[in-house]
């Protein structure tokens, strides 16, 4: 098995080859090219920024994604119904919609009503998988505003002491601009991992480390194909005595807004999820409502200066910031490639070859 600190020696593939088989796939599948281009771009940039779990490794099998499109499950042209709106908020069903055009249209509707109005809230019913929730809190960042986004995903982790899957991996993502830098981004799962943190283990052969998942009698298990037997994630926290209840409250926060607010339905009992179907929230605001947005970028910029100066324990290198690590691997791999997993390769040549098309040969 490979070490987690074993040397990347993936084959490397240029970012701008990926966005554009992306988009040749989503073609196929019926979308219109704008919306093909804007949702290829979205799926990469999760690999772009070291989001392996949230990036094109999905395209091929993920339920919301080429398969998805093949079984009906996912509506390549859909008619977006607004069933609620205010000069602050709306209410969407997105009929069934790619998830990442809905999640990126959805922000751009909150983003303009927070620049008219100070702020702006959108939930989406009837949503897909909409991939990395930081790429959509970045959007409202990169106007200068706050911005938040979540999704309440189909039950796989345990509710706090319990035994039965309860809630998702009900990602949080916020965002956060500082002078100078790029912005404060947070994305996190509400459990102990995001799922697709599995699914990398299993593609290198790797055992999960301890707290992440139980298997179907609850016990502690390292199998990357947990979930696929039955398993479930544990909340964030892990374990009642480490405090797994803050993660599993904070899931059902996730689960409020984006399931219950949006007319979805908490996912628990959601007949719904069998199709893929997610609730999700966003919000943006303008800084201005609540003092000069300069002055506040310049102090975000002087703390989080502050925080990365702090004394690391000993074996780390230096203190982090949310978006640090995300920032660095954009430098690194927009510059040296986007390394993918053997099996992710296969699977998207699989993928071309079924659609009679040419996936894009590796980096010399």
């Amino acid at each position: 098995m490979a070490g987690p600190d074993a040397p990347d020696n993936r084959d490397r593939f240029d970012a701008a080859d990926l966005r554009g088989f992306t988009a040749t796939v989503l073609l196929h599948y019926g979308m219109p090219p704008d919306a093909a281009a804007r949702s290829a771009e979205i799926l990469v940039d999760a690999d772009l920024a070291g989001i392996e779990s949230h990036g094109i490794a999905h395209l091929p099998w993920h339920s919301g994604y080429a398969p998805g499109f093949e079984s009906g499950a996912v509506n390549p042209r859909p008619e977006i119904a607004v069933l609620r709106e205010s000069p602050v908020s709306a209410a969407w069903d997105a009929d069934g919609a790619f998830g990442l055009l809905v999640g990126a249209q959805a922000m751009d509707a909150a983003i303009a009503k927070a620049e008219a109005s100070g702020i702006g809230m959108v939930t989406v019913r009837n949503g897909r998988h909409f991939g990395a929730a930081g790429y959509y809190a970045r959007m409202a960042a990169d106007r200068g505003l706050i911005g938040m986004a979540m999704t309440a995903v189909t039950p796989i982790a345990v509710a706090a002491g319990s035994l039965d899957r309860a809630f998702g991996t009900n990602p949080i993502a916020m965002a956060a601009p500082i002078r100078d830098q790029p912005p404060f981004l947070l994305d996190m799962a509400t459990t102990a991992v995001a799922g697709g943190k599995l699914e990398i283990a299993g593609r290198q052969g790797r055992a999960l480390p301890a707290g992440w998942a139980v298997d179907a009698e609850g016990a502690a298990s390292d199998d990357p194909a947990a979930l696929r037997n039955a398993g479930a994630l544990l909340p964030l926290g892990s374990d009642l005595s480490t405090s797994s209840y803050k993660g599993y409250g904070l899931g059902l926060m996730v689960d409020i807004l984006s399931g219950v607010l949006s007319g979805q339905g908490p996912a628990l009992g959601n007949a719904g999820v069998k199709d893929g179907e997610m609730g999700q929230w966003f919000a943006a605001w303008r800084i201005n409502l609540f003092r000069d947005p300069d002055e506040f970028m310049d102090e975000m910029s002087d703390w989080v200066d502050a925080l990365r100066d702090s004394r690391p324990t000993p074996g780390v290198d230096a203190v982090q910031v949310a978006g640090d690590p995300e920032h660095r691997a954009r430098e690194e791999r927009t510059t040296l490639g986007i390394p993918l997993d053997q099996e992710t390769v296969d699977q998207l040549r699989d993928l071309a070859a079924k659609l009679n098309l040419e996936f894009p040969a590796a980096l010399a």
